[in-house]
This record gives structure tokens, C-alpha cells and sequence, in this order.
């Protein structure tokens, strides 16, 4: 059996030199005083300087006179433990990884510390290199996404604010993971539908049908069966050849559903079983139908207070709030009106064959406009002035306008401001009873707690569209 003493025995002192020698690692030998008492040829290479120079050598004065920037001996010396450290030197490329560990005497006190020195500097080299190839992936993307914006004004879409272009980066985003449920939150004549076309214009879809439907354009049944189709036969008037609906239409492409507030519960409930199953029931059928298609959906209404007040389901809320894109109201962007004056003036010269032109005034007018009507109200003005005023000049023609449109704005808010004693009796009859719906499981509990008859209760929920989880008459 080959015993340990065997092996001490065959490994001459010469030997062990040479072994110390050969390193590729650094090796030093210090005092407890941090004094280097024995250094290899590695070393010598790592420190730019000969044994004989650093054997006597204090590692403190190698500090200071700043060949090395720390010292691992040092801090082992300090702290009585191992240590290491990252060590640069002035003097040379190398990047080192430096490891001290102490020995102790007998009375416990750092007698001696032996270091190792690792040449890190391929691996350094290699981390910068990955971190420029993340830097210049990361300018790519940015450059591909500032392309993409570039292409809005082809879209009409214009984005110089912030908040735009933070919205219009995740609709760029999502188009690229080609995502559905998607719903657009925006005040009417922001441009919600051109931004649905965007995302499906970026998105692996692009080459399919892009289908539009306003849901408010429509009662409940012919909404219905515009979605979904029906067979032959399905409802008196109906076609004898059936009808196919815009979820088929829209197969492999991108269904958009503008104002999807005003959908009724019932058409809703259908379309949260489409989310769930991806299947359709045409009206009259036996069979569902298997459809695959991204759906946008886009409201100008607080979704979660109609859901409060029962007229919106509060599954289909949550499926539709996968993805929210919120597209601010043109007021709190002006950055982007003065473009879009721009972009809208180039369009309509150029329709109508004229060469008309805004001045300073009018541009300081658009940007105090607080533009209620949003983008589409700011694209009115500007065809209506291109067609109508025989100026090139458009500026008197605008400042106009907009004068015109503020003293309305301002009729319709002082009405709004200025309510009945009748309208105010019935604002607070409907919170009355939107709270009591929440607390209460029945019309005669409404009717204890408000001091009316039950049937009046009922009336009046009825009458302002609450209704009961649970009813328990």
C-alpha cells in the first residue's frame, strides 16, 4: 500500500522548488508583519517585478507606492481569516484574483500568510465583452422600437410625449408576442382604433383580416348574431343561407371590439366563453365552432364601476385586463398637438391640392385648447379649416374655431355644474341603493334599512340598473 511518508520520501527539496516554480498561480509567502518572504516566478510576473525586489518587501509599501491597489495579506493580517479579493495593478493588464490565508502559531497569532494570485484577466475581458454585446443589443432593440414609432406618422399616430411613447412601446411589445386580450382604455377621439391596428399590423397576424366592430352601434340581437353568424333558419327574417359571423371573419387574424362597455350581459357572457374555450355557438346551431383569433377590445368607460353597478361581468373584466393600454387624453400630452397640427396640415394640403400654412398664434391657441373631442376633434378642426378658409393663412380661421369651441365646452360644463334639486335627489337615491346592494341579500332587507316598501325597492333598482348577487325577495 503506497503510504504518505513513501511519497515525502521520493519528493526531493529541488523538486518541490521546481513544482513552486511551475505554478501558473501566483504564490507568496508573508510574515505575520505582512513582510513577503517567499514569491514565485508567476508572481513575479503578475507584479511586473523580481523575486528579489519582493522578497523583503512590505505588502504596505507595495500599497503605497501603488503598484497594487489592496492588499489581501494586509486584510488577513486584519481580520484573522481568510480573504480575497480582486487586485488590479497600475504596472500591468492583469486583473488578479488574490486569495490570503493565515497560519497560526501556537499562541494563536498569524504567524505566516500564504497567497495565491489568479490571473482573471480573460475572464474580465470576457464579462466587458459580454456587457458591450448587451449594450449594443439593447441600442438595437431601441433603435428597431424608435423605427417602429417612426412608422406612426403612416398610422397617424403620433407620439412625442412621454406617456405616448411609453404606451406605444407596449403595444409594440405585445404585438411582438403576438398577445391577446388586450383592452385599450382611452376618452373618446383619442384613437384607440388606430392603435388596434398598429399592434396588429406588428403582430404575427398582420398578413390576416384585421375585423372591426363597435359595439354600441349595434341592439343586442343583431350584435349578437354579427358576431357569431347564425344558420339557416335561426330567427324569423334570418337569411336561408346563414350568415357567417365576424369571429370566423376574423380566423387567424385580429377581432377588434370598440366600445365593448356597451355590450349587453348577454352577448358578453358568449364572448367570455369564446375567451375561455376558444369555441363559438352561431345562433341556431348544434355545433360550436373552433376559432383562432387575437382579441382587442377597447371602452371609454370605467369598466370596474359598471361592473359595481351589475352591467358589465366582472370574469370578462379580468380576462380582458391581461394586457391594459392606457392612452392618455390630448391635454395631458401637449408635446404631441403641435405634430399632430403638423401632420394633419401636410395630409389635407395634400388631399385638397392646397398650400395653406399656421402661424405662431394659432399654434400658441391649439396648445391652451384643452381639446375635449381629443385627437379627432384636433383633426376637424384642421381639415375644416384647410377646406373652408380661402387663406393661406389658416391662423384667423382657427383662433376662431377654437374660440368657438371653447364658449361651447364651457355651456355644456356650466350645465353639467348647474343640476337640478330633482337630478341631485336622484344622484343620491342611486348611491343609497349602490351601497345598500353591496351589504344587503334582499329587496325587503333594502327596504328596512332605506324605510320604503319592497316593491319600491325593486322599482327603483330597476331603475338605475343594480341588481343583487343573490336576490332573495
Amino acid at each position: 500500500m503506497f503510504r504518505m511518508n513513501d511519497f515525502k520520501r521520493m519528493i526531493k527539496p529541488e523538486y518541490l522548488q521546481t513544482i513552486f516554480n511551475q505554478s501558473a498561480d501566483g504564490l507568496l509567502l508573508c510574515s505575520g508583519q505582512g513582510q513577503i518572504l517567499v514569491a514565485n516566478k508567476a508572481a513575479e510576473k503578475f507584479n511586473a517585478t523580481p523575486a528579489s525586489e519582493l522578497i523583503g518587501k512590505n505588502v504596505r509599501a507595495l500599497v503605497e507606492e501603488g503598484r497594487i491597489d489592496r492588499s489581501a495579506t494586509q486584510e488577513v493580517i486584519d481580520s484573522r481569516r481568510q480573504v480575497s479579493v480582486i487586485q488590479k495593478s497600475p504596472n500591468t493588464e492583469h486583473t488578479l484574483l488574490v486569495t490570503g490565508t493565515p497560519i497560526f502559531d501556537d499562541d494563536k497569532n498569524v504567524a505566516y500568510v500564504v497567497v495565491n494570485e489568479r490571473d482573471i484577466s480573460l475572464i474580465e475581458s470576457m464579462r466587458q465583452e459580454l456587457e458591450h454585446a448587451r449594450q449594443e443589443s439593447e441600442r438595437m432593440r431601441n433603435e428597431l422600437s424608435e423605427l417602429a414609432l417612426l412608422e406612426l406618422k403612416d398610422n397617424d399616430i403620433v407620439a412625442q410625449s412621454d406617456s405616448m411613447k411609453y404606451t406605444l412601446r407596449l403595444a409594440f411589445k405585445l404585438a411582438g408576442i403576438d398577445a391577446s386580450n388586450i383592452l385599450i382604455h382611452g376618452e373618446s377621439g383619442t384613437g384607440k382604433g388606430l392603435l388596434a391596428k398598429f399592434i396588429h399590423k406588428h403582430s404575427s397576424r398582420s398578413e390576416q383580416s384585421f375585423i372591426q366592430i363597435n359595439c354600441a352601434a349595434l341592439p343586442e340581437n343583431l350584435l349578437e348574431a354579427e358576431l357569431f353568424g347564425y344558420e339557416k333558419g335561426a330567427f324569423t327574417g334570418a337569411s336561408e343561407k346563414g350568415k357567417v359571423g365576424l369571429f370566423e371573419l376574423a380566423a387567424n387574424g385580429t377581432l377588434f371590439l370598440d366600445e365593448i362597455g356597451e355590450m349587453s350581459l348577454a352577448v358578453q357572457a358568449k364572448l367570455l366563453k369564446y375567451l375561455d374555450d376558444q369555441e363559438i355557438m352561431p345562433l341556431g346551431g348544434t355545433e360550436p365552432k373552433k376559432i383562432n383569433c387575437s382579441i382587442i377590445a377597447a371602452t371609454n368607460r370605467d369598466l370596474e364601476q359598471l361592473t359595481r353597478q351589475k352591467q358589465f361581468r366582472l370574469d370578462l373584466l379580468h380576462r380582458l385586463k391581461t394586457f391594459v393600454l392606457p392612452i392618455p387624453p390630448l391635454r395631458e400630452r401637449p408635446e404631441d398637438i403641435l405634430e399632430l397640427v403638423r401632420l394633419y396640415l401636410k395630409k389635407y394640403n395634400k388631399q385638397y391640392n392646397r398650400r395653406t400654412s399656421i402661424g405662431y398664434e394659432a399654434f400658441e391657441r391649439f396648445k391652451e385648447y384643452q381639446f375635449p373631442g381629443n385627437v379627432r376633434e384636433l383633426i376637424n378642426m384642421v381639415k375644416q379649416a384647410v377646406v373652408m378658409c380661402d387663406k393661406r393663412l389658416l391662423d384667423d380661421y382657427l383662433i376662431r374655431s377654437l374660440s368657438r369651441s371653447v364658449s361651447l365646452s364651457a355651456g355644456v360644463n356650466g350645465a353639467e355644474k348647474r343640476k337640478t334639486l330633482p337630478e341631485k335627489m336622484d344622484d343620491l337615491e342611486y348611491e343609497l341603493l349602490n351601497e345598500a346592494v353591496k351589504t344587503c341579500q334582499s329587496t325587503r332587507q333594502i327596504a328596512s334599512i332605506l324605510g320604503i316598501s319592497q316593491p319600491t325597492v325593486v322599482r327603483k333598482l330597476k331603475k338605475h340598473g343594480l341588481v343583487l348577487d343573490h336576490p332573495v325577495f
